[in-house]
Order: C-alpha cells, then structure tokens, then sequence
C-alpha cells in the first residue's frame, strides 16, 4: 500500500477491499490480518499529521496520536530505500523507534548524538546492541564498547550483546571489559563454548572464575542441562554431572552421564539404567524394547565392574520371568548374557 503511488481513490478502494477480506476471515478466527494495511492504506503519505511528523513539526510532547508499529516499520523501510533519511528520523524518534532512530543517526554521521539519545532512551540490550556496533563499525570503538557495557544492565535477553562486547573488546585488548562480559554470556547461555571462552581470556584469573562459573551451574536448575552436564563433564565432575540430570532429563543426556560414570559410579548407574529400561518393557510396546535392551547392557557392565555378576544374572533371570509372554522381548534379554 505504501510503496505503491496509490490516489486517495485508488487507496479507498483498497481500504473497503481489505475491510471485507478481514471480515471474511474473522469468521476463522483470524484477527487483525489486514487491519494495519487498511491502516495504511487510508492514511497514505498524505495524511496532515503524518506530514507534520515527516518535516518536524511534531516533538515528543506533542498529541500526534500514532499508528500501528508495523505501519511505522513499513514506513521507515521505505524512507530508507528511497533515501529520504531526515523524515526517516524524524517518523523514527515521533513513533519512539529509538532502536532505528540512533541506528540512522550514526549512519548519518550524528554519531555524539546517537550516543547522548541512545543512554537516555535505550531500554532494551538488543537496542543497546544495535547502537554499539554501529558505532563501532563508524570507528568510534571506544564509544560503542562503553555503550554496550551499558546495555548490559539494560532488560531483555544480554547473549548476543554480551558475546559482541567480549568479542571486540577482546580483540582490542580490553581483557577486563571481555572478561566482565564473557561472564555474563555464560551465565545467560549456560554452555561449554562459552565457559572455555572465560577460560581462554581470564588467564591467570582463571582458577578464581572456573570456581564462580562452577558454582553458578550448580545451582543453576533446567529441563534441559545440556549446558551443566558439558561443563561438569569436561571437567571431570561425575557428581556435580550426576546431580545436574536427576530427577530428570533427556535419555540422551542420562546416556551420556552414564557412560562417564561407569567406572567411577557404578552404583548409581545400575539404579539409573534399570529405571531406565524398566518402563519400556512394563508397558509392553515393541518399539522401546531396544532402547531397554541399551539400557540392560550398561547396567551389565556396571554389574560386572563391581564384582557382581551372581547379582546381575538372579536380576535377568527375573526379568525373563517377568517377560516370557512379550516374544520381541525375550530375544533381546537373552542377547544380555
């Protein structure tokens, strides 16, 4: 609607064309799919308030009542391409598209304003990302790292900010501003690349951080402890690995704490790989018989690790007897001799 160069009749017709197209799919339970092209479409360019906007006229404190984000998006995208960059910033800063507004100023060169309107108005580390590396890409690196330190206090997910900041600060030799923020983009992504990347830029520091970053994931509890088990496991820590997976994650996972806990605890695997394996076969279903069968064969050698074997064949001979009837089954508990 907005790039197209509509007349006001040819954008009416489009309006009562998008107003049906939505009632139509109202009925479906589809709400508001067309209602910001309407939007667009009744308003144009030519719109008194939206020209207002687009030469100044209108400040922050002003009444221009807005429009629909996607509306103004649509627009700036538009501005931009058609290089219209002053009434790109000024729709940019009237709609509060700080994110945009600061990104264009620093292309624009207005890189000390950018970095005054960004501290007063970024609320998010994603806006804070944006305005740092633009002006780091304009040369002015110290002022973007000192930006981006900044946003890390800001709200939102800090990941990809935090890994940006520790990144180039990194290859400028800002080993404390690196450090500080490869420690918080472990902490908001909880895996091994991240904590080998501490460990590299630490240096000396290193045993005092293992320690933090050990501790954070200690505590640190998910469904998903991909990132824990990697860590504990790199280093050696069965325990800490042991506790990460109970009371539960994938089988995957479990599988993998198991088989580096073999020699070291082979009580506990055991007692997890019969936990395991026994559902699949109690509940009958053919196409887990396998997987208990996987599971029967490290607690096997568990069995066997421990000096065990008596035990382990009284527990099979149960097991045959418990199954006898499940003919897929049985096969496969005899191949555990």
């Amino acid at each position: 609607m907005l790039s197209a160069d509509l007349s006001p009749k040819e954008r009416k017709v489009w309006a009562n064309k998008l107003e049906i197209w939505q009632r139509e799919i109202d009925d479906y339970g589809i709400d508001e799919v067309f209602v910001a092209a309407q939007d667009a479409a009744l308003r144009g360019w030519d719109d008194p308030g939206l020209q207002q906007v687009l030469q100044g006229n209108v400040s922050e404190n002003d009444s221009w009542d807005g429009e629909a984000p996607e509306v103004t998006i649509a627009r700036l995208h538009i501005l931009k391409r058609r290089e219209r960059l002053q009434e790109y910033l000024h729709l940019a800063r009237a709609e509060g598209q700080h994110e945009a507004y600061v990104a264009m100023l620093v292309r624009v060169g207005r890189t000390q304003e950018a970095a005054a309107y960004g501290r007063a108005h970024l609320e998010t580390a994603q806006e804070a990302l944006t305005l740092a590396s633009a002006l780091y890409d304009q040369g002015e690196r110290e002022q973007g790292l000192h930006i981006a330190e900044e946003g890390l206090l800001l709200q939102g997910p800090k990941t990809d900010l935090a890994k940006w900041l520790r990144d180039e600060a990194a290859m400028m030799g800002e080993r404390t501003r690196a450090l500080t923020a490869a420690e918080v983009a472990f902490r908001e992504e909880l895996n091994l690349a991240n904590y080998l990347r501490v460990a590299e830029i630490a240096g000396e520091q290193w045993p005092e951080r293992r320690a933090d970053l050990l501790e954070y994931a200690r505590h640190t509890k998910s469904y998903t402890p991909q990132g824990q088990v990697d860590v504990f496991l790199y280093e050696g820590l069965i325990d800490d690995a042991i506790a990460a997976v109970e009371p539960r994650a994938t089988h995957t996972l479990v599988a993998r704490v198991v088989d580096a806990a073999m020699q070291s605890h082979p009580e506990w695997v055991i007692k997890v790989c019969r936990q395991q394996a026994e559902p699949f076969m109690d509940e009958g279903k053919a196409q887990y018989y396998s997987a208990a069968a996987k599971w029967l064969a490290r607690a096997r050698t568990a069995y066997r690790n421990m000096g065990r074997e008596e035990e382990w064949q009284t527990y099979l001979s149960e097991l045959l007897a418990r199954h006898r009837l499940k003919r897929k089954l049985v096969p496969m508990l005899v191949l555990q001799p």
